[in-house]
């Protein structure tokens, strides 16, 4: 039998993602600390219905790392009533002991009182995860080293998308960017099973402590990736240009949707009024603003200037036309670009 006396909860919170991982679960997101309103993990799974239909289940994952003491009704019931504001299909508890006999009747009985699927893996489906997966084992209990790419994510999505944009200002583990959020949430409609990974995933950890371990992180991921999409929502996000050119130095997949707030205003007509001939006004306008210089000199790559190219990330956007033509570049809104982003995805559907 394992000795759960030597991980933290912490630690058996992380060995309860790697295990769901295999299970086939996808967009999983640890919470745990409290604060989490019940919910440690959040995870989705995609089961076949009948042949051609198929059915995406929202999962609320407890793990509860009990060495000396036992899971009461009272434990339950109180989870219970956290979970039941998240509307979760299913609510499952992983437990390192079994529950006493009147808890369980207890639970059973309970059960049709909620409107999601209430289960519960104990000892015994642990230790038994754990003999399938012993390099598992040897990692957490036996501290041997693991390579951590050792399991690749596509093993458990049909199409992997990676996220680059804003990130929060604080790094709280299990939080995501607004548009983040949505875009897992509305892709759960697409026929295909689409996972994400998002940078806060590695801890969001921007101030220079782990930063080397964040990045390493990043890229790792973004390696596993079949596409990269990323919201430019302000000016100078760099490190979301170093996402993309990471990206692109990989042959992957690029969509870049830029917030319309950020377009560069040009009042100058491009053409003399009521002529054909190139107004030296507009251009002179356009090198300043966009390229920060007085210098004007029209030619040819000016005269197929577009409003999308008139923001501080022309050079990347004349970059990617030039060098990946098939990326997908699209202006778009705080309103709409999750719309948008759901909309380029479906594409992967067809």
């Amino acid at each position: 039998m394992t000795d759960w006396s030597k991980i933290s909860p912490d630690r058996f919170e992380q060995l309860c993602t790697e295990i769901i991982q295999s299970e086939g679960f996808y967009n999983i997101r640890r919470l745990g600390k409290t604060g989490d309103r019940g919910r440690d993990i959040l995870a989705q799974k995609q089961t076949q219905l009948l042949y051609g239909s198929k059915e995406t289940q929202n999962w609320v994952i407890q793990c509860k790392r009990y060495v000396s003491t036992n899971l009461t009704s009272a434990d339950i019931g109180e989870e219970l009533n956290k979970v039941r504001m998240h509307s979760p299909d299913y609510y499952a508890i992983i437990l390192t002991n079994t529950l006493n006999p009147n808890v369980h009747d207890w639970l059973e009985g309970v059960k049709n009182q909620y409107p999601f699927k209430i289960l519960v893996f104990d000892v015994d489906w642990l230790e038994e995860q754990l003999k399938r997966q012993p390099s598992l084992y040897q990692s957490y209990f036996e501290n041997k080293e693991r390579n951590p790419s050792f399991q690749s994510i596509h093993q458990t999505t049909d199409l992997q998308v990676y996220t680059a944009g804003q990130m929060p200002s604080e790094a709280i583990r299990g939080a995501v960017t607004w548009w983040r959020a949505q875009l897992e949430s509305e892709s759960k409609n697409l026929i295909k099973k689409i996972g994400f990974y998002h940078p806060e995933f590695s801890g969001c950890d921007h101030t220079g402590i782990y930063l080397s371990e964040t990045v390493q992180e990043d890229f790792r991921m973004i390696s596993q990736s079949n596409l990269i999409v990323a919201y430019l929502e302000r000016d100078e996000l760099y490190g979301t240009i170093a996402e993309i050119m990471i990206a692109y130095s990989m042959n992957k997949q690029i969509a870049i949707f830029i917030d319309e707030s950020i377009k560069t205003e040009i009042k100058s007509s491009e053409l003399e009024e009521n002529s054909e001939t190139v107004n030296s006004d507009y251009y002179a306008e356009v090198y300043q603003k966009v390229f920060k210089t007085n210098h004007s000199c029209p030619c040819d790559l000016m005269n197929e200037l577009e409003p999308i190219h008139l923001n501080n990330y022309w050079f990347i956007i004349q970059f990617l036309k030039l060098r990946q033509p098939d990326a997908h570049i699209q202006m778009t809104n705080k309103t709409t670009v999750t719309k948008d982003m759901i909309k380029y995805l479906k594409i992967f559907t067809k």
